[in-house]
């Protein structure tokens, strides 16, 4: 299992092919399998609160202002479940992509997948990206794909570049709609 982040250098393969400035990695998107999680973008409050409370506490020690015990272990506390439950949500759901499906694995001790073929998926009616403002502004979103007669067949929520990871769910769904013995060909 290759992770996005492993394969592309910190994200700047993804960057670059979204970009368009390298066309060697864009391919390599399309054909080797990849990773995909929640985005940090995603936790936006959670990671400012937690900052902001940092912050406040800093600035109270700066000026030598003396707090209650308690209420400083409260605002600790209540930046380490900020944080960690940011941290706890993305490695919760994994969205792997390969050339021949996207395995869904939710959980950390028990895990659960679940295996959405793309050959099934030739008869794809609808794929969409739903981004709010924050989202459109910090580039991350939700991608729904929707099969025929079904309501969503897969939903893959709050990752980075959802426009470009459409492009590329889209290529593997094309190439699997042609015949095995074309394949070879592509």
């Amino acid at each position: 299992m290759i992770d996005v982040k492993k394969r592309v250098g910190n994200e700047d393969m993804l960057r670059a092919s979204v970009e368009g400035n390298d066309e060697q990695q864009e391919e390599e998107l399309f054909t080797k399998p990849f990773t995909l999680k929640k985005t940090r973008k995603a936790f936006f409050p959670e990671y400012l609160s937690a900052s902001l409370l940092i912050f406040l506490l800093f600035i109270l020690r700066l000026q030598n202002t003396q707090i209650n015990k308690y209420l400083f272990y409260a605002l600790v506390s209540i930046i380490i479940i900020a944080i960690g439950y940011a941290e706890f949500s993305r490695l919760l759901i994994r969205y792997k992509i390969t050339k021949e499906k996207v395995t869904i694995i939710s959980g950390i001790l028990t895990q659960h997948k679940k295996n959405v073929y793309f050959h099934p998926l030739g008869f794809v009616t609808d794929i969409n990206v739903k981004q709010g403002r924050l989202q459109r502004i910090l580039s991350y979103g939700t991608i729904f794909i929707k099969g025929s007669g079904e309501e969503h067949s897969l939903e893959i929520k709050d990752v980075d570049y959802p426009h470009k990871i459409m492009e590329i769910i889209e290529h593997l769904i094309e190439v699997n709609r042609t015949p095995s013995s074309k394949r070879g060909n592509l």
